[in-house]
């Protein structure tokens, strides 16, 4: 994979790292969309981790 593409999903990753957060602080604990906050940090993880070619 294209070096740039892998970074945009690195900071797609850090950016819904800490969405996660925000939206647990910020919702009074909402935990519906903290789960799909936090899935998508984890898909964009394994997609970062494992497209090194």
């Amino acid at each position: 994979m294209d070096p740039k593409i892998r970074n945009i999903f690195l900071l797609l990753f850090l950016l819904s790292f800490i969405a996660t957060f925000v939206v647990y602080f910020s919702t009074e604990k909402n935990m519906q969309l903290t789960w799909w906050f936090g899935g998508s940090a984890i898909l964009f993880y394994l997609i970062y981790r494992f497209s090194k070619r």
